[in-house]
């Protein structure tokens, strides 16, 4: 059997024709310059930035970048430009903890000039170089990382044991233009129910099967990048101490400006508690061989500029110094961050706490009161009153990411809408949502369809009948003192935790499904819509469970009528109508 993992990361079993088992990495990376030997005269540059959708389920999916490359476009792919480098990089990109945040890797040059429509990845796909480290469990406890032995790395691998995903095909053409700088951003979707799937394997453990989805996409506003801060050593400080090159843990060199308009903030964390300050210029203290970690932000023309720089003579201080991550618990007077290595760790809010959004130089609130305005799952990044003190207090917390999700309870075209999540058994959590003005939805994995119509999407979010449940999750932007939704996203839904039972045979594009809805509601049916044309077809696998190991197999639509009989069982995921009936994304078909 599958264990169901968080409802947006449930089932995951292979894209096109996986191998059994197969740990197929469609990632992403970044940097680097063009290969060949001449400079190339008629070039731009690329900065390579990464981000992702939340899951809560993990707190770690470690992974290491070893080559991207840019395909022309009309072009085949040996004439691919390499725009990162990633063969010496030993340092894992943790997906989780980017949530709508833009990991810089390195901003390329020397890249032609020209438009470039496709991009290959390849990820390094030897289980010990992946990390997958699960969430907190029900007593906040923290979890030991998967073995490296129940992680299997299927895919075509080359001399080096790395996976190649060639080929993927940008949203619109990335175009890079003479003495300019644009973005590339390759997005992971860990909220993609292709995701990671745990099978129980007879008689043997746990074997976990992970399908990271990515969607490239030119970013053509820089200075909109929501970057997450840079880590690694200074490697020197300009002669007039207006910039520093910081060697990354990436192993890449990377300049950031002082802000010479609105100051930079330095934080010596070797100093006395407390020690900060504004100033347009490196401060004596940072030194070429200290440790750094720098929030910066893009600018225009392709320029960094350090918003907050924090350092120290010992590395290890950067993260006690500013804890970043997400809440897993918000009381009264105190939050309580999941930082990257696992760790909950509880910071205290006193009167004199700001908080600030993406990195805004006003405040949006100070104090434990405007504690009521945040959720569990936020993405913040800490500065500490004192960093050596025993108990934590909050100076600053920035709001990374704020996003709400759950099953729709109530929705309204003009309203609003609210969310209903359960923290277990006796803990639910609801947050009730107005409209951004900017306001769009769509369905998982068709963002270039999104609809800003709200009559719709109130309809879509509450389907006739009242046995499916729309579920969702959405982007807030603080608005007028209160979050307002930007985006909301219908994910698939699981009919039931339990095997589903056809009940009428495929047969021009649908089936009949019968389930025992969550909650011990009666046995129902629905009519399951299986699209045809190609590009939304579900992905249809067929699995048989062996004593050792699971088999799938990816069925076709030629396949269907002969495979989806009356009486067969079934695992289906979908997304629900307005009219109650459900679109289809995952079929898993069970012997």
């Amino acid at each position: 059997m599958s264990r169901p993992l968080h409802p947006f990361v449930r089932l995951a079993l292979g894209l096109g024709a996986l191998t059994p088992l197969a740990l197929v990495l469609a990632c992403s990376g970044g940097t680097g310059t063009a290969t060949g030997a001449p400079p190339v005269q008629n070039a731009g540059s690329v900065g390579m930035v990464l981000t992702d959708a939340p899951t809560d389920t993990w707190s770690n999916i470690g992974v290491v970048i070893r080559k991207v490359e840019l395909v022309p476009q009309g072009g085949s792919l040996e004439a691919a430009v390499q725009i990162y480098d990633g063969a010496t990089d030993g340092a894992q990109v943790n997906l989780v903890h980017l949530d709508d945040l833009s990991e810089l890797l390195k901003t390329a040059t020397g890249i032609p000039a020209g438009s470039y429509d496709r991009v290959v990845v390849r990820v390094d796909g030897n289980p010990a170089n992946i990390t997958l480290v699960p969430a907190l469990d029900a007593g906040g406890t923290s979890q030991a990382p998967i073995p490296a032995g129940q992680i299997q790395v299927g895919g075509v691998k080359d001399a080096n044991g790395w996976v190649a995903l060639p080929g993927l095909r940008l949203e619109s053409p990335l175009v890079v233009t003479a003495g300019q700088t644009t973005a590339l951003q390759l997005d992971f979707d860990l909220a993609h129910p292709l995701f990671i799937v745990v099978h129980d394997v007879r008689m043997g453990l746990p074997i976990y099967t992970v399908n990271f989805q990515i969607h490239p996409k030119p970013h053509g506003t820089l200075a909109r990048l929501n970057l997450r801060p840079l880590r690694g050593q200074v490697g020197s400080v300009a002669a007039d101490a207006k910039s520093l090159v910081l060697h990354t843990v990436h192993g890449k060199d990377v300049t950031l400006l002082t802000d010479t308009a609105n100051q930079t903030l330095f934080y010596d964390l070797d100093a006395a508690p407390g020690a900060s300050a504004a100033s347009a210029m490196v401060p004596a203290g940072l030194t070429a061989g200290k440790f750094a970690k720098a929030a910066a932000r893009f600018q225009n023309d392709g320029s960094l500029t350090a918003v907050r720089v924090w350092f120290s003579a010992d590395a290890a201080k950067l993260d006690r110094g500013t804890p970043e991550g997400h809440l897993v618990r918000v009381e009264p007077a105190a939050i309580r961050v999941l930082t990257e290595d696992g760790r909950p760790v509880t910071i205290g809010i006193e009167a004199g706490t700001t908080f600030t959004f993406q990195g805004g130089p006003a405040p949006i609130g100070t104090g434990p009161g405007f504690l009521t305005h945040l959720n569990r799952g936020f993405k913040v990044q800490v500065s500490l009153v004192d960093p050596q003190a025993t108990a934590w207090v909050a100076r600053t917390v920035d709001i990374q990411r704020g996003v709400f999700e759950g099953d729709f309870t109530a929705a309204d075209p003009v309203s609003g809408f609210t969310y209903r999540k359960a923290f277990g058994p006796a803990e639910l959590e609801t947050h009730a949502l107005g409209y951004d003005s900017s306001f769009t939805w769509w369905n998982f994995a068709y963002p270039t369809v999104s609809s800003s119509d709200k009559v719709a999407f109130a309809a879509k979010a509450m389907p006739a009948g009242g046995l499916l449940r729309s579920r969702g999750m959405s982007t807030v932007n603080w608005v007028n003192g209160d979050w307002a939704a930007q985006t909301a996203i219908f994910g698939p839904t699981q009919l039931s935790n339990r095997a589903q039972t056809i009940t009428t045979a495929y047969g021009s594009g649908s089936l009949g499904v019968s389930y025992t809805p969550e909650g011990g509601a009666p046995a129902a049916t629905v009519t399951v819509n299986l699209a045809t044309v190609i590009g939304s077809q579900p992905l249809v696998t067929e699995f048989t469970w062996g004593t050792h190991a699971v088999t799938s197999v990816p069925l076709d639509s030629s396949q269907w009528a002969a495979k989806l009989t009356a009486g067969s069982k079934v695992r289906v995921f979908g997304i629900p109508r307005a009219d109650g009936s459900l679109d289809a994304y995952v079929v898993n078909l069970f012997d």
